[in-house]
């Protein structure tokens, strides 16, 4: 059911661990999608302002969908990558569980969604995918697809390390702001923050991107690579783009405006390499927030110095 040693071998001391875009892509294919039923889930619950309510939260073990509304309570879905499986809970003393291994994505959709059934939950998602290239309906992915347990688990240690810098930076932000989250149809960690002015998105963006753009923001993340861009990399971009911002000075050393995307960026790789990943991170997080903020002329106040004394 899986390549590679059992996560218990790995070194839990590794907070930045090696991942190769093109070694993973197959694995984080099948990663993805599952992930994708899985946070399709969480549109039953209210819509709040630009998608707050959809991330997928990181927890101690991987991935949690946070309580889902259902007849009688709620109910929850865990993705572990530690015993690599998906789990449920109910409010009302159910679970099960579900193995995660080499399999095409319509056997592992459909069962998982086939047991949440069976366990009284309504499972009802749209059966195509979200924000990816030449999508496959669920149902109808039936190519067989690897799943490496060291890859997913260290995909999923470098979401915990990238979040605990970002909270970091994140608890100086005195604006409009949301929890740090995994987003399932992009698959990149992110944090936003908001100028606390509405934008006008692309003429046109889609559904998702209508209600994701509709206010001036600044967003930093990070995501594992794909073709357009295959490394994995840290992000971060001001919308709507303020003229001249692909001038501005930012550190680390390392980091650069990429004209194609549109954004700065910070390959992961470099950042494994540096003396002090976590102070590099930090670094890049408040140069480029700085350079959107002076670019886009946001309150300086907005920008705060921590916790307080």
């Amino acid at each position: 059911m899986s390549v590679g040693k059992s996560a218990s071998t790995l070194a839990s001391g590794d907070l930045w661990p090696a991942l190769s875009c093109e070694a993973f892509e197959q694995t984080r294919y099948l990663l993805h999608m599952v992930l994708q039923a899985v946070g399709k889930l969480k549109l039953a619950g209210p819509f709040q302002a630009q998608w707050a309510e959809v991330p997928l939260w990181l927890g101690a073990r991987g991935l949690t969908t946070g309580p889902i509304p259902c007849a009688g309570g709620v109910y929850e879905v865990r993705a572990d990558f530690i015993s690599h499986e998906l789990q449920w809970f109910t409010s009302s003393g159910g679970s099960g569980q579900l193995p995660l291994g080499s399999t095409p994505v319509a056997t592992l959709v459909d069962t998982f969604l086939d047991r949440l059934r069976y366990a009284g939950i309504d499972a009802s998602i749209t059966l195509m995918p979200q924000e990816v290239s030449n999508p496959i309906p669920f149902d109808q992915d039936k190519q067989q697809r690897p799943y490496d347990r060291d890859m997913v688990n260290a995909w999923w240690r470098i979401l915990l390390s990238t979040q605990r810098v970002m909270q970091i930076f994140q608890g100086r932000f005195t604006g409009k702001t949301q929890p740090i989250g995994l987003m399932w149809g992009t698959f990149d960690i992110r944090v936003p923050f908001y100028k606390g002015k509405p934008a006008s998105p692309a003429p046109n963006a889609d559904f998702i991107r209508r209600n994701a753009m509709n206010a001036e923001l600044m967003e930093m993340g990070w995501w594992s690579g794909d073709r357009s861009y295959p490394r994995p990399a840290f992000y971060s971009f001001t919308y709507p783009q303020p003229q001249g911002i692909e001038n501005a000075k930012i550190g680390p050393g390392a980091a650069r405006w990429d004209a194609g995307l549109g954004e700065f960026l910070l390959d992961y790789d470099d950042l494994r390499q540096s003396d002090n990943p976590d102070g590099d991170l930090l670094a890049f997080l408040e140069s480029t927030y700085v350079a959107g903020a002076s670019a886009a002329g946001w309150d300086s106040a907005l920008l705060g110095s921590g916790r307080p004394e």
